[in-house]
């Protein structure tokens, strides 16, 4: 009788390390996909963050050229000339997260080249307005060159957003399987524990 209870006793603990092992597990898996989901979306928040800004660089540097060609006033070239030096900077930071060869890498390089093209467009006309060539930024001003590239820019970035959202959306499905997976792993413990003893 002595030798049963003891034998019992090994088996219960046996399933008991076990349980704790497997409870373990569990959660150390949930915990690394958790943490990578989150790295996730800090990243698309940040390459959010960083679209949403060349877009308003764009706009303010279109907003500093067009008040400079409508009033000659060169106080407009400041905040022209600072959006036009960011704007590089934040298409770089774009680059570098985003892999060669994906799908955002080519759609980013279609907005840096349209960002390229609409710069060149602003640059010129102030050129033009800064030595007096009037007729020749009137004329550039009134086409639609301008509008068409801010359009294909406002497009690429949307898309590029439109991306990382559904990044972030996929991660926060993954932190919610985390946690589900975690919840049927602590229940099927329990229930096991309770059959144990």
């Amino acid at each position: 009788m002595h030798r049963f209870a003891l034998s019992r006793t090994a088996i219960n603990l046996a399933l008991a390390l076990l349980a704790a092992l497997f409870l373990v597990g569990i959660n150390e898996t949930g915990f690394l996909q958790s943490n990578k989901a989150l790295d996730d979306i800090a990243a698309a928040s940040r390459i959010r963050g960083t679209l949403n800004r060349v877009l308003q660089l764009t706009l303010d540097a279109e907003t500093g050229s067009r008040g400079y060609l409508l009033t000659g006033d060169p106080r407009y070239l400041e905040p022209y000339n600072t959006a036009v030096a960011d704007i590089g900077t934040q298409l770089d930071t774009l680059r570098s997260a985003y892999p060669q060869g994906s799908e955002e890498a080519q759609i980013l390089n279609n907005l840096q080249l349209n960002a390229q093209r609409k710069l060149a467009e602003m640059d010129m006309s102030v050129r033009m307005r800064k030595q007096g060539n009037e007729d020749a930024w009137k004329f550039v001003l009134m086409t639609d060159i301008g509008k068409e590239h801010m359009e294909a820019i406002r497009a690429e970035a949307g898309k590029l957003i439109d991306l990382a959202t559904h990044r972030v959306e996929a991660s926060q499905q993954q932190v919610r399987h985390s946690l589900q997976l975690s919840r049927i792993g602590i229940a099927a413990v329990t229930a096991a524990a309770l059959l144990a003893f």
